[in-house]
């Protein structure tokens, strides 16, 4: 069995576009989707009746009203802007867990529906594709003592890569593509994240590494100053659509 190629780049200026030039036809492209969220009571008050009750539960458990407020704006965004997809009401939408607690649409009828979503502090970014598709958004925390965990998921090239210039914004912009990828393989991050290659490029890499024996393709940029992410992809998507909801109050206007 060959060698699989994982290649890097970088989107230094994605075009985000407004919601209404959405086709909600995914076709041979991946579909981003970029929600700054916003505490607003009443537009938790609109979205918690989407929820099944073991995700009210779920979001119950959140010790910080932000993270709880947080999971359910994100659960709602996803049901709303899949069921758009789906062609169904986002109160209709049942998940299920696939392999290694991959979630997916149970009730999307004969579509290939994939997507990943991920959020960090106020950012939730959710891909949408027909293969297989994995995301992962950071913020940028400037005060966050990465140089400990860096010997342990770093190889030596990135390490010096990162100690440069722009030290926490080459960190994570390198850790989303590590974590992008293990999410497009539904694999975690249990394994060795020093054999994943993070600098931009192509990288051949040795089969078993990752759990897939697939080429992937992972596209980096940034949301806005604060928030950097990573989309992985198989080589044969054509583009990258970058849809923004400019305010989570849109969400119900989809």
């Amino acid at each position: 069995m060959g060698q699989i190629a994982i290649t890097n780049r970088l989107i230094t200026d994605p075009q985000w576009l407004k919601p209404a030039a959405c086709s909600f036809k995914t076709g041979s492209n991946v579909d981003v989707w970029k929600i700054i969220t916003q505490t607003d009571s009443s537009l938790i008050d609109d979205i918690l009746p989407l929820l099944t009750d073991e995700e009210k539960a779920r979001a119950d458990r959140f010790y910080r009203q932000r993270d709880r407020e947080r999971f359910i704006v994100s659960r709602g965004a996803l049901k709303h802007i899949l069921g758009k997809y789906s062609g169904q009401s986002a109160s209709t939408i049942e998940f299920g867990i696939g392999e290694n607690k991959k979630p997916y649409v149970k009730n999307q009828g004969t579509l290939n529906l994939q997507f990943n979503l991920s959020h960090s502090e106020d950012a939730i970014l959710l891909a949408v594709s027909n293969f297989a598709i994995g995301a992962d958004v950071e913020y940028i925390n400037f005060n966050f003592s990465f140089s400990e965990v860096l010997e342990d998921n770093f190889s030596r090239a990135e390490i010096a890569y990162i100690n440069e210039i722009s030290q926490a914004s080459r960190f994570f912009r390198i850790w989303t593509r590590k974590e992008a990828l293990t999410k497009a393989t539904a694999q975690g991050l249990d394994g060795d994240l020093r054999l994943l290659p993070g600098l931009d490029g192509v990288h051949q890499i040795q089969p078993g590494i990752i759990a897939s024996n697939n080429d992937w393709v992972i596209t980096s940029f940034n949301l806005n100053d604060n928030y950097t992410a990573s989309i992985a992809n198989a080589p044969t998507v054509d583009k990258i659509v970058f849809f923004d909801i400019e305010d989570p109050k849109n969400l119900l206007l989809l």
